[in-house]
């Protein structure tokens, strides 16, 4: 798989004007191809002056294009608030058993432990942006309030797999069978998935959040992209956002067991030493934060083609000014899209 040299576009989606829903980032994104155009679901997060100083709020944003290119300019629309949901870190596909589109993310549980809940909202018509349905939660058999972020499905054959990390390292995964989707994950027990961590001349690291999994029809393997970090003493336990980075792994099976397949253990699928502009100069960007494959599908399935040729939405920014002192509401997060293959002038 070759992953020593990726090709990174411009930006294709930045944050928006001073008084857009999305002025401070558009991060977090899922995108299909469907019915000619591309649908990107992301998180916004927008600043407001108050009397009382600055407020920072989050939602989902929501925009489409018959381009990757055109989505730069492309009408955006602020679906929390048509929708009147608390939606944050979206995911999106076709559940072709039940004909309808969905969506997963997470909302706030304020004030409770986990403080974050899981959620779903569906819809027959993913054109129709006022079709969605109020959200529901996702009720599991998580039997305690452990932190758990970035809600993930993907179904084989026979069930559904709820994928999520702990922020400590490890992914954790639920499973229920196919026909019980999504009502099933109440009587599912938590599994550890996976756990990756390691250390280098820079620092410990572990995997943090934004953990995506496709299946890959070529090689007949499953893939999981896991968002990585630096642990430091500043922002503890936090990992440090100025430099994420991801591996990857494979499996046989949603199940596991996974296996890394980069060649060594501080050796990384994707960062910033390895990304470059189109005309090969060294891109800019310092991270590589919650990538979405571009899938060749749109169902449950999640499928990819091609392992040695993916095309993937990222978000990043240039963090070469950004003091150890940094808020991370204030981080200005942007979209582009890289790819291991050849993209080519255009982006398709």
């Amino acid at each position: 798989m070759n992953y020593k040299n990726w090709k990174v576009s411009k930006p294709i989606l930045k944050k928006g004007g001073k008084e857009a829903f999305d002025n401070v980032a558009v991060k977090d994104p899922s995108i299909v191809f469907f019915d000619g155009k591309y649908h990107v679901f992301y998180t916004s997060k927008k600043e407001t002056q108050t009397v009382k100083g600055v407020v920072f709020g989050m939602g989902c944003g929501y925009v489409t294009a018959e381009s990757l290119e055109k989505l730069a300019d492309a009408k955006r629309y602020n679906l929390s608030k048509i929708l009147d949901t608390n939606i944050i870190a979206p995911q999106v596909f076709y559940f072709e058993p039940q004909k309808l589109w969905y969506l997963i993310a997470h909302r706030l549980n304020t004030g409770r432990k986990p403080s974050l809940i899981p959620i779903y909202l569906t819809n027959p018509d993913i054109n129709n942006l006022h079709g969605w349905s109020k959200s529901q939660d996702i009720h599991t058999g998580k039997s305690n309030d452990d932190f758990w972020i970035d809600f993930w499905i993907i179904c084989d054959d026979e069930k559904a797999h709820l994928f999520y990390p702990d922020q400590l390292g490890s992914v954790l995964r639920m499973e229920c069978p196919l026909e019980n989707f999504p009502k099933g994950f109440v009587d599912s027990k938590e599994q550890t998935a996976l756990t990756v961590k390691g250390e280098n001349e820079i620092g410990k690291w572990i995997m943090f959040e934004a953990e995506h999994v496709y299946k890959a029809k070529k090689q007949n393997l499953f893939l999981i992209l896991l968002e990585c970090g630096y642990l430091i003493r500043v922002k503890s336990p936090c990992a440090d956002s100025r430099n994420r980075f991801m591996i990857a792994m494979v499996a046989d099976k949603l199940e596991g067991p996974w296996r890394r397949v980069e060649n060594s253990e501080n050796e990384f699928f994707a960062e910033a030493k390895n990304l470059f502009n189109e005309d090969g100069t060294k891109s800019n960007y310092s991270q590589v934060s919650h990538p979405e494959l571009i899938r060749s599908g749109y169902d449950q399935k999640l499928e990819i083609d091609d392992l040695d040729n993916i095309k993937m939405l990222f978000q990043s920014f240039d963090s070469s000014e950004t003091p150890d002192s940094y808020d991370y509401n204030e981080l200005p997060w942007e979209m582009a899209v890289m790819g291991n293959g050849k993209m080519g002038n255009k982006l398709t």
